[in-house]
């Protein structure tokens, strides 16, 4: 390759060449000059090879300022990359996670009260009220019994028993009437007859009192001291009871109010026995349900003896107009359906209805006109309806599994419950409200 020189550099050199070819006044001079000329070209040659590697040196430092740029923006591009991979992975994360909660709701017991009248078949008498038609008949029927009388006309009374004396001593021991037998809680009771018990022996069925006569000196078995003797002799004698004593009253048998009321209710429980097995009988076939009733104001009763009298034992009789009423069960199931559906709350379905699973009660009959007023409870279960909103799916926001369980458990309307998350690995309620999904099985 030629180098070129500038102007600058060709007069430079052509001025160092004239001074040489020019006559020198001596050796010396000419010698000192060559010198000189000899450093200034090197110093020429020197200036203009450095310039000359400068100016080849510049391409080599442009190229590495382009590759440090290059770098910027590689770095650049896969921040970006890998931020616009994240956000990704979050948009996805977020429409993707979701939890599903089928509730499975609790049985609940409900009853349907109403009223409804059976008219007798032989009858054609309109009612306002909802009807059926069957049977209504009247059954008379009487009893008599004899009751012993628990009232008393308290002349004396009593708390006492009977005991066993026992005699470790080596001689006899005479205890005499009133001897006083002392309990453990302190309570005080005396023999009634003078006893001798036999030395090394026991004296068996003697009868002891309390001093006070009142249903407080009650006392079971047990072990009583004589405090009648010093310390030492009260370890060798002493009294063992074997039963109860008892408070006791004597006198004379009387009337109560309470004898003649239990007599009645005997009494009339007897006439509904009598009207059960009229029930039974083939008049009633084909009927399924038969009920009866005796009303209170329609049984007549008849003692021979009055509240105070002083007898044992007295005879009292009754007699009564009862109803049976028959019908069939079939007649009333629709009309008792709607009146459960009637009164079910409005967040409730009807689940389960037993046609068969009645209780009628008679309120009132009049058999000379063959109307029976019943009263009816029909017996259902229900459920919650289906898309019920018994959950609040913003409180679900965010719980852990745990927190989720013990959140369902807690709630009366749900007999159990299945929650899906997906994906399967998550434990955590999404913080979406859209993304929790509550049904309740049907």
């Amino acid at each position: 390759m030629v180098n070129r020189t500038s102007s600058n550099d060709l007069n430079f050199v052509s001025i160092n060449e004239e001074k040489l070819k020019k006559p020198q006044p001596d050796g010396r001079k000419r010698k000192s000059t060559v010198k000189q000329s000899t450093q200034k070209n090197r110093w020429f040659y020197s200036h203009s090879f450095g310039r000359s590697l400068a100016t080849k040196a510049k391409p080599h430092n442009t190229m590495g300022k382009k590759t440090s740029s290059i770098s910027i923006y590689r770095k650049i591009a896969i921040t970006f990359v890998v931020l616009t991979i994240a956000l990704a992975l979050v948009v996805v994360y977020f429409s993707v996670v979701s939890v599903k909660i089928v509730i499975i709701p609790n049985k609940e017991r409900t009853t349907a009260e109403f009223n409804a009248t059976v008219i007798d078949k032989a009858h054609t008498q309109a009612v306002q009220s909802v009807s059926l038609t069957g049977l209504v008949e009247s059954a008379d029927v009487d009893v008599s019994q004899t009751f012993q009388t628990t009232g008393r006309e308290v002349q004396a009374s009593n708390v006492g028993g009977l005991v066993t004396l026992y005699n470790n001593r080596t001689t006899e021991q005479l205890l005499v009437a009133t001897t006083r037998l002392l309990s453990p809680d302190g309570r005080l009771y005396r023999i009634q007859a003078t006893v001798r018990v036999p030395a090394r022996g026991t004296t068996a069925n003697v009868s002891v009192r309390a001093d006070q006569p009142d249903k407080s000196m009650e006392i079971g078995p047990t072990k009583f001291t004589i405090p009648g003797l010093n310390q030492a002799s009260q370890e060798l004698v002493y009294a063992e009871s074997s039963e109860s004593f008892t408070y006791q009253e004597t006198g004379d048998a009387v009337v109560s109010a309470a004898d003649i009321a239990n007599a009645r209710d005997t009494l009339k429980k007897a006439l509904l026995e009598k009207v059960a097995a009229i029930s039974q009988s083939g008049a009633y076939q084909g009927y399924d349900h038969i009920i009866y009733d005796a009303d209170e104001d329609k049984i007549t009763y008849d003692a021979d003896v009055l509240v105070g009298e002083k007898i044992a034992a007295f005879s009292m009789s009754a007699r009564a107009q009862a109803a049976v009423v028959a019908f069939n069960t079939a007649d009333i199931a629709a009309l008792a359906k709607l009146k459960v559906e009637e009164n079910l709350p409005d967040d409730k379905q009807l689940q389960s209805f037993d046609e068969s699973n009645f209780q009628f009660t008679i309120e009132r009959y009049n058999t000379d006109s063959g109307l029976a007023d019943l009263a009816v409870a029909a017996n259902a279960q229900m459920i919650l309806k289906s898309g019920t909103d018994i959950i609040d799916p913003e409180r679900l926001v965010g719980l852990s599994r745990e927190q989720l369980d013990d959140y369902l458990s807690s709630l009366r309307e749900v007999a159990g419950y299945e929650v899906k998350f997906t994906p399967n690995w998550i434990k955590q309620v999404p913080s979406l409200v859209d993304h929790i999904k509550v049904e309740v099985a049907k």
